[in-house]
C-alpha cells in the first residue's frame, strides 16, 4: 500500500504533470505559469537579431509597479522584460525561481532584484520562518533540496511541515488537488487558458487605476490626513509605510539576504549576467531614512557583476497620485518607473 501510494505521489508531483494545471491564482500557480511561459517563449519575428532579455524579480510590489511591455518599448524593442513580480513571494523563492528559469545561467543580460527597503530592517514575522515559501516553490524543490530548505525555516515546527511538505508534495498541495477533483473540467479550461493567453493578459495589464492624491501627513504629530474615499485596507496599508512600527534590529534580515540573495548571486559567479539591485518606491510620501544600515547591500559594492542602483534612483515616484494604496504604485507610477528602469538597465555596461 505504501509503496502504491509513493509511485501514485511521484508519477502526479514528480513527473511535473500536475503543474501544469494548477489554479492560476494559487501560489504555487503564481510561480508555475510565468516559468511555463518563459520556457516556451521565442524570438519575435520583427524583434532585433541582438535583442537581450532582463527579468525583474520581486514581490507584488514589482507585480504592480512595472511594466515588461513599456519597458521594451522605451529601448525600441532591443531589450525583451521579463515581470517575475510574484505577490507575496520572497528572496528564498526567488532564489528557486531563477535557479530553474535560467539553468544555463547565461539567458539574461541583466538579472534585477527589487527590494522594499535597502535596509536591513528587522520584521516581526522573521523571513527566515516563512512557511509560505513552502506554497510558492514546491513546484520547483527537487528531492535534495528538501532538507536544506526544511533547514532554512527557523522553528522546529516549521522546519518539520517543510521537510514534510517537500518529500510529499502532495500534502502541499491538497487544497489545490481538492478544488481540481470537485470540477476538473472549470479547471483545465482555465489552466490551459492561462497557459495560452496568460502572458498576454500579464504584458497587457496597465495596472490600478486608484490614486492616493490628496494624502499628506504630519511627521510632527504622527497624523495622517486621507483624501476621501480610500478603503480601509488602503489605510493600512499607508499607515504601514508612512507611519511604521520596526521591529528590534537583531540583524536577521542581514543573515536571511545573505543566505538567499547571496546563492542567487552564486548562481552567477561565473557567468557574463550582471545582477542589479534596485529600492523600490518606499511609500506614497517621502519618508527619513532608516536608522538601520543596508548592510547586505553594502558588502556587495565591490563585487564583481553586481550593481547596485542608488537609493535615492526612484525616490522621486514617492508621491501620493502615484500610488494606488501604501505600497503600491498606480498605473501611472508603474509607466514612470518601468521606464526609468528601462532606462538604467540598458545603459549597464
Amino acid at each position: 500500500m505504501l509503496l502504491v501510494f509513493l509511485l501514485t505521489e511521484a508519477a502526479l508531483f514528480r513527473s511535473g504533470w500536475y503543474f501544469k494545471d494548477l489554479e492560476p491564482d494559487s501560489s504555487a500557480g503564481l510561480v508555475e505559469y510565468p516559468l511555463y511561459w518563459l520556457r516556451r517563449s521565442t524570438v519575435a519575428k520583427n524583434a532585433p537579431a541582438n535583442q537581450h532579455e532582463i527579468i525583474v524579480l520581486g514581490d507584488s510590489r514589482v507585480a504592480e509597479g512595472f511594466s515588461s511591455r513599456q519597458a521594451s518599448e522605451v529601448t525600441g524593442g532591443q531589450t525583451r522584460f521579463w515581470n517575475f513580480g510574484v505577490p507575496g513571494s520572497s528572496p528564498r523563492d526567488w532564489y528557486y525561481i531563477l535557479r530553474d528559469a535560467d539553468p544555463s545561467r547565461r539567458r539574461f543580460r541583466v538579472i534585477v532584484i527589487a527590494l522594499e527597503r535597502y535596509a536591513d530592517e528587522d520584521l516581526f514575522d522573521d523571513y527566515a520562518d516563512r512557511i509560505i515559501d513552502l506554497n510558492y516553490s514546491i513546484g520547483r524543490l527537487r528531492l535534495s533540496d528538501c532538507p536544506d530548505f526544511a533547514w532554512s525555516m527557523k522553528t522546529s515546527t516549521h522546519r518539520q511541515t517543510a521537510l514534510t511538505g517537500c518529500l510529499f508534495k502532495g500534502l502541499t498541495l491538497r487544497l489545490d488537488l481538492r478544488q481540481f477533483l470537485n470540477d476538473r473540467a472549470v479547471r483545465l479550461k482555465a489552466a490551459r487558458a492561462n497557459r495560452e493567453h496568460g502572458l498576454e493578459w500579464l504584458t497587457g495589464y496597465s495596472g490600478m487605476k486608484e490614486s492616493l492624491a490628496g494624502l499628506s501627513a504630519d511627521g510632527e504629530h504622527g497624523s495622517i490626513n486621507y483624501p476621501p474615499g480610500l478603503s480601509e485596507a488602503q489605510r493600512g496599508s499607508i499607515r504601514a509605510t508612512v507611519t511604521p512600527i520596526y521591529a528590534p534590529d537583531h540583524g536577521a534580515t542581514t543573515r536571511y539576504r545573505t543566505l538567499w540573495l547571496g546563492r542567487i548571486l552564486d548562481l552567477y559567479r561565473n557567468s557574463a549576467t550582471r545582477i542589479v539591485f534596485m529600492e523600490l518606491p518606499r511609500s506614497p510620501l517621502p519618508i527619513p531614512d532608516a536608522q538601520v544600515p543596508a548592510r547586505f547591500v553594502q558588502s556587495l559594492l565591490n563585487r564583481r557583476g553586481v550593481t547596485v542602483l542608488p537609493a535615492s534612483t526612484f525616490r522621486e515616484f514617492e508621491r501620493p497620485e502615484l500610488f494606488a494604496d501604501g505600497r503600491h504604485l498606480n498605473s501611472e507610477g508603474r509607466a514612470l518607473m518601468s521606464a526609468k528602469l528601462a532606462k538604467q538597465t540598458s545603459e549597464l555596461e
